[in-house]
């Protein structure tokens, strides 16, 4: 039963069948047509970033549950390492989280104990919710089927993640490590800087890491230039740009190119 009850992760079925996979965010807009509008653009995931967007559980359930109707998969960032932030998430609809500033092992445990239902972890039980599609089943048989299809990623984003890197990557339930590169750089001493030697030795040690723990690497970066680069050096996931800058660079090729045209502006 709890195969009907608990729909499938597309994202961790695409990456345990080697495909490699295309995200971006959602920062601002809390209507859940932009799903639809990301999906038909021709994303795999959304992250959902509620470290720096505006969202409450609410839109975050809205966004969640479209996205899954959709078959693109939703994931959120959470805002801090906290029970009622990872928990509801995923009641709410989420299929993965994305955990950032993370900066020691300890922390990545607690992770996943908050996430995972027993034996795995001591998430708390409720079904008949978004994430078991408003259904019931057998206990167990469900909850170990949820174990299974929720992802989750950990940002590797400062000194410390990258110097925990091997430990982090062989925890039990981490399925992605991310690297979100600005804010590494910053951590490096090289801010902004994404062409650095440094930033991208520890990006590549990142890399490495996973593919002997088989966990998939993955990066955020805006640059679309940059998110080939790292694609090509062996990320499996990569995240680019958000909703809001896709609006205001397609508005601002219109609006200039409009006024050049008529010798305006």
């Amino acid at each position: 039963m709890s195969e009907m009850v608990v729909s499938p992760n597309l994202m961790k079925q695409a990456l345990a069948d080697g495909r490699f996979l295309v995200g971006t965010m959602v920062a601002e807009f809390r209507q859940p047509a932009v799903m639809m509008l990301l999906k038909e653009a021709g994303f795999d995931f959304v992250i959902i970033d509620n470290e720096h967007g505006p969202f409450t559980i609410e839109t975050i359930a809205d966004l969640s549950r479209t996205a899954r109707l959709l078959g693109l998969t939703p994931l959120v960032r959470v805002p801090d390492l906290a029970y009622p932030y990872l928990a509801q998430s995923l009641d709410a609809g989420a299929q993965g989280l994305m955990v950032p500033r993370l900066q020691h092992l300890g922390q990545v445990h607690t992770v996943v104990e908050m996430m995972k239902y027993p034996p795995l972890g001591r998430r708390g039980c409720a079904l008949s919710r978004a994430h078991t599609n408003f259904r019931s089943g057998p206990l167990a048989e469900t909850m170990a089927a949820v174990n299974e299809e929720t992802l989750l990623i950990i940002q590797i984003e400062t000194q410390e993640a990258v110097d925990q890197i091997e430990a982090i990557a062989a925890v039990p339930g981490v399925d992605v490590a991310l690297v979100g590169p600005t804010d590494l750089s910053i951590a490096l001493g090289v801010p902004g800087q994404l062409d650095s030697p440094v930033l991208h030795a520890a990006i590549e040690r990142v890399i490495e890491t996973c593919e002997r723990h088989s966990v998939y690497p993955a990066i955020h970066i805006n640059s679309p230039d940059w998110a080939a680069y790292w694609a090509k050096k062996g990320m499996r996931l990569v995240s680019s740009g958000a909703e809001l800058s896709f609006l205001l660079s397609g508005a601002q090729l219109v609006a200039q190119g409009i006024k050049q045209a008529v010798g305006v502006g």
